[in-house]
């Protein structure tokens, strides 16, 4: 994964590779599939406490998005 890629991208390729539907990563982080949707297509930024929820239902360091 390119370190230029943007958050939203990180955050779906990690998602695609652990072969989790969007919809379910939503639910376990508390926000809805269109918002999880927007986060993905880098529309939306991601903040501290979402981007640790969104690290940990993903399984990697925030660091790692």
């Amino acid at each position: 994964m390119a370190r230029s890629a943007l958050t939203g991208t990180r955050v779906r390729e990690r998602r695609l590779r652990i072969g989790l539907k969007q919809a379910d990563l939503a639910r376990a982080v508390g926000v809805s599939p269109s918002y999880l949707n927007l986060i993905e297509h880098n529309r939306r930024r991601v903040g501290g406490e979402l981007l640790a929820a969104l690290a940990r239902a993903l399984g990697v360091g925030e660091a790692a998005l």
